[in-house]
């Protein structure tokens, strides 16, 4: 039913359910799993507000999280793709979905930054309204059996 699933992951223990969701997801439906990790990039231009070495470690610590579920995927034999992408995660992840014909989107309801998420309200509520594809909300409570 779904060809290519896609996992926007933060890292969060709320990302970490839902990347056992997309695998298992995957491996059903012997689908391809793509790994996206968005490093957020504000309006302002970090080179100029002294942020550049910020931004270069926020996309090393997403290039270890997609590498991390790459090996949980190759373990299980789950075909995937990794990618860690400066932007806006809720549009990036749906520019994303749509440019890659992504069939299914997989990711959790909270993420790492609740605080942040209280102001601006939560990607994955964008997420579900916006993006060009089916969406599977994984909430923290969710046990997988």
């Amino acid at each position: 039913m779904y060809d290519t699933i896609l996992l926007p992951t933060d890292g969060s223990d709320n990302a970490q359910l839902a990347t056992e969701h997309a695998l298992s997801m995957a491996d059903r439906h012997d689908a391809e799993l793509h790994v996206l990790y968005v490093a957020e990039k504000t309006r302002d231009d970090p080179v100029q507000k002294g942020l550049e070495e910020k931004l270069a470690e926020e996309l090393n610590k997403g290039k270890d999280i997609v590498d991390d579920v790459e090996n949980q995927a190759t373990n299980e034999n789950i075909t995937t793709e990794t990618v860690v992408e400066q932007g806006v995660p809720r549009t990036t992840i749906e520019n994303y979905a749509a440019e890659n014909d992504v069939g299914l989107i997989v990711i959790g309801s909270t993420g790492a930054d609740s605080v942040a998420e209280q102001l601006l309200g939560t990607v994955s509520k964008y997420i579900v309204n916006e993006a060009p594809a089916d969406v599977f909300i994984v909430r923290p409570d969710t046990l997988l059996s």
